[in-house]
């Protein structure tokens, strides 16, 4: 990540009018209504994330579907969907039903183009366009997604609010209900509260941990932890690990490291007690490493586990995610701000700079 003038820079966002083909046998083309902008999205703005160019990112679209291929059969004109992970269905981790850990993963979702090397979208010049991020590649007014990412939308949710389920919030609320599982009576310090950090301390306040800790550096997230089922707050600092003891003793059963770029694992690691877990899901630089004192990682029984993305994203989870938004219990609409599609650049902006935690830009009506 380079700096000038004490901001980010980037690489150049233009909107401008392509063309995509029709749907193939497996494909659904959807009528994009808005799309979050995850951290993913920013890595590759930034550098950091690999995704040629010409391209378009975006990969938590939701829409209206508007065609099917022919083979499709679980979707219909005029379906409300949002649009999920991508994965092949038929390497050895999909068939575990690990499909945030397919082993085609990185060339769906990264390559901007689909298994074969085709794209679906163009320049109206004939030029190519990598226009496959995640699959779907939803920065845009229409996208093709394959059938098998998408879930259904429940009738009476804000359409707009869900399509971030496709990454950041299915990372948090999935690290703790699919991956860490945490028992009744049990405790969690959360690192990060952003977009990701505050899913996972929803997700955790409806399980039976009975102490959430969220740690950030910013007063006004806080705020919003403990509004979201945070039990203690601390803003971060040299002291954290001990202030996180001087609640809960050597006792922490469980934390997840959710920063942006701030790579806390090693504080997430010593904030533990015996036999307690870390889950490392936060977005530090590809360069980064992980330390950890040996003798207390040892001898206390410690473990650090990496989750991608919540582990099992299948759409029955995330529609029951929705289902508990629905209900009142899941609002992630409170992490939201949306801005017109015209607006990316103050919407990316807004997100670097960390005044909003999860922008949503609007494409149609």
């Amino acid at each position: 990540m380079t700096k000038a003038d004490g901001m980010l820079t980037r690489r150049k966002i233009r909107l401008e009018q392509v063309e995509l083909d029709d749907p193939r046998d497996n494909e659904v083309l959807v009528r994009i209504s808005s799309c979050g902008i995850c951290g993913t999205d920013r890595g590759a703005i930034h550098g950091l994330e690999p995704y040629p160019t010409p391209g378009v990112l975006g990969h938590e679209g939701c829409g209206i579907v508007e065609a099917v291929g022919r083979e499709v059969t679980a979707w219909k004109p005029g379906d409300r969907v949002m649009i999920g992970f991508a994965y092949c269905g038929y390497c050895r981790s999909c068939r575990r039903g690990q499909h945030r850990y397919c082993e085609n993963g990185a060339k769906l979702n990264f390559s901007g183009y689909r298994m074969d090397g085709s794209s679906g979208m163009k320049r109206r010049n004939g030029e190519a366009v990598a226009g496959r991020f995640f699959q779907q590649s939803s920065w845009a007014t229409h996208a093709l997604a394959v059938e098998n990412q998408l879930a259904r939308v429940p009738d009476g949710l804000d359409l707009d609010t869900t399509g971030p389920y496709g990454c950041s919030i299915s990372t948090g609320a999935g690290t703790i209900l699919n991956e860490l599982r945490p028992e009744p009576g049990s405790s969690l310090a959360v690192f990060g509260a952003g977009n990701v950090g505050l899913a996972a301390i929803m997700a955790a306040q409806l399980s039976g941990v009975t102490r959430i800790i969220a740690v950030d550096k910013d007063r006004k997230r806080l705020a919003l932890a403990k509004e979201l089922g945070a039990t203690d707050t601390l803003v971060h600092g040299a002291g954290t690990v001990l202030e996180i003891k001087d609640l809960v003793g050597d006792k922490l059963n469980y934390s997840v490291e959710a920063t942006d770029g701030e790579n806390l694992v090693s504080e997430a690691v010593a904030a533990l007690g015996v036999l307690g877990t870390c889950a490392m899901v936060g977005g530090a630089a590809a360069t980064e490493f992980v330390k950890v004192n040996h003798p207390d990682f040892l001898l206390h029984g410690k473990r650090l586990i990496g989750v991608v993305g919540g582990g099992g994203q299948t759409p029955m989870f995330l529609e029951a995610l929705m289902d508990l938004q629905l209900q009142g219990r899941f609002p992630v609409e409170k992490l939201m701000k949306t801005y017109d599609f015209a607006d990316i650049d103050k919407a990316i902006d807004d997100s670097d700079d960390g005044r909003t935690i999860k922008p949503i830009l609007k494409m149609n009506g």
